[in-house]
């Protein structure tokens, strides 16, 4: 039995192999050939007990503080397995979270993590499927923000957004011979934009855990948290930025496993004025120039 990882990123399916035939004279008839399909190897977890289990786990605790501390967990595990420069800092962050809670909400959240994993990496597989799955969970648990206008679209909307706006012409010829198909999202919300953005480029052939990046910036960190989830257990090479788009200030970034995987090919969209630690940087010497001055 073929070993299973849950980062498949070989989303290309004709790189495989080719099935050889066999020979007819073998047998009086030509034996046909099953049409080789790619199905989850586990059973796909459902939204609906995803919210229930949340339910349950939450009764002691501030939901919208379960679910946020849940997204943040999950994407600090992901992002040290893979970005250890930035390990130490976020594992800091990472027990201060956790050691705020008993030791069985520990592994209720341990538990419900594992589900919203399993589902989102799902969508590599033939009968997993694109959606926004976190926009859908944060809004079945009631924890939209009108006040803050902080609603997420339904994902059919989202999806028939990108069919009107994606060029198939285009598209081909930004991947021609091996090319790289840029995306940016500057309000990236949960990610279901661009979930669906993925799910239209895959029906056109395009292989994007290769040929696209994704960058991504939104002003609240839950909501990079969301994204970049979805983005890299998606398989997906790209950039997460918590940044106010518009002042270029940026607090942290988030690189998913599929980008540092590739780094060579897709290091020209890392801007390091975009880098926090670049950009303190640059403070602190302009301050030490104009006490000199």
């Amino acid at each position: 039995m073929a070993p299973f990882f849950f980062f498949d990123f070989t989303l290309d399916k004709t790189a495989l192999p080719p099935v050889k035939e066999i020979p007819e004279k073998v047998f009086k008839k030509p034996v046909p050939i099953p049409k080789r399909n790619d199905l989850c190897p586990y059973p796909i977890p459902k939204i609906d007990d995803i919210v229930k289990d949340i339910e349950k786990a939450a009764y002691a605790v501030n939901t919208s503080k379960f679910v946020s501390d849940l997204f943040e967990c999950g994407a600090i595990a992901i992002s040290n397995a893979v970005d250890l420069a930035q390990k130490d800092k976020r594992e800091e962050r990472y027990l201060q979270i956790i050691r705020s809670y008993k030791p069985d909400q520990q592994k209720q959240l341990a538990e419900i993590f594992a589900k919203v994993y399993a589902l989102l990496a799902s969508v590599v597989y033939d009968n997993g499927r694109f959606n926004d799955n976190l926009g859908e969970l944060f809004m079945r648990c009631n924890l939209g923000n009108k006040n803050a206008g902080q609603f997420f679209t339904p994902y059919h909307i989202s999806e028939l957004m990108a069919r009107v706006t994606i060029d198939e012409a285009l598209v081909k010829e930004k991947i021609a011979d091996d090319g790289i198909l840029a995306i940016n999202d500057p309000c990236c919300g949960g990610g279901g934009m661009i979930m669906a953005a993925l799910e239209v480029l895959h029906d056109l052939g395009v292989n994007y855990a290769r040929n696209c990046f994704i960058e991504a910036n939104d002003v609240d960190l839950r909501r990079v948290h969301m994204t970049y989830l979805q983005l890299a257990l998606a398989g997906v090479p790209a950039i997460v930025r918590h940044q106010n788009t518009l002042t270029r200030e940026c607090w942290s970034v988030w690189y998913t496993p599929a980008y540092l995987f590739q780094y060579l090919r897709f290091r020209k969209f890392d801007n390091p004025y975009d880098n926090p630690n670049f950009q303190e940087q640059r403070r602190s010497t302009h301050a030490k120039r104009s006490v000199r001055n």
